[in-house]
């Protein structure tokens, strides 16, 4: 696992979290957003923002010179995807507030599960604000989903079946990159998966590696 690998070769690793089911995390930074709401203020400390506070002044903190770090949101997982976003972030309207999604009309389930698309761009959008104002910095933005959401269609909810017959909605995922300015180049990439990111970022933070394949990294 990345994070392990990486706080094994000396890199400062930070993990926040408003999610659950992650695999074991052997790093000394682990926090869960109630650890990190002392630090916040606002109504957005009661979602994923929360994992905003006070991570610039965390960063020009460190002693190290790779710094990783991981936010794991909770924003756009079901069946609640209504509660999952401040008010004003609530766009799309008429909404799906049930937990029984099959009860919703397919109009409402969509808009409750978009609001939570607007209030993701916001969160990445302060994320590489914050990025910006750390010039002395050279550093990247990946976000990658673990995974999509069926919304009803075929009748189907949520996520979970297997590859092999799961529908595209639920695989065919955003990777989205934001690099700093004069950090690496993108290479032409076309189809990625979450695999390139282990060695991507090998790459960014210049870590020589046996296992490293440059095949699967993302940067030129």
């Amino acid at each position: 696992m990345l994070p392990n690998y990486l706080f094994r070769n000396d890199v400062d690793v930070v993990w926040r979290t408003s999610n659950w089911g992650e695999p074991p995390v052997h790093i000394k930074d682990y926090k869960k957003t109630e650890q990190l709401t002392s630090n916040c203020q606002g109504e957005g400390c009661s979602y994923d923002e929360a994992l905003l506070a006070g991570l610039k002044e965390q960063i020009l903190a460190s002693k190290k010179d790779k710094i990783f770090i991981v936010l794991h949101t909770s924003t756009s997982h079901g069946p609640t995807y209504s509660k999952k976003y401040p008010a004003q972030f609530e766009m799309f309207k008429p909404v799906c507030n049930s937990v029984e999604l099959g009860k919703c009309s397919k109009e409402e389930l969509v808009n409750a599960y978009d609001n939570t698309i607007v209030y993701t761009d916001y969160i990445l959008n302060r994320l590489i604000e914050d990025l910006k104002e750390l010039k002395q910095y050279q550093s990247a933005m990946l976000f990658v989903s673990d995974h999509g959401e069926s919304l009803g269609e075929n009748n189907l909810y949520m996520h979970g079946l297997p590859m092999s017959i799961a529908p595209k909605e639920q695989y065919d995922i955003p990777f989205i990159v934001w690099v700093s300015d004069p950090a690496k180049e993108l290479k032409p990439n076309k189809i990625l998966t979450q695999n390139h990111v282990f060695h991507s970022v090998l790459n960014f933070l210049n870590i020589q590696s046996p296992i490293y394949d440059e095949s699967m990294d993302i940067f030129k």
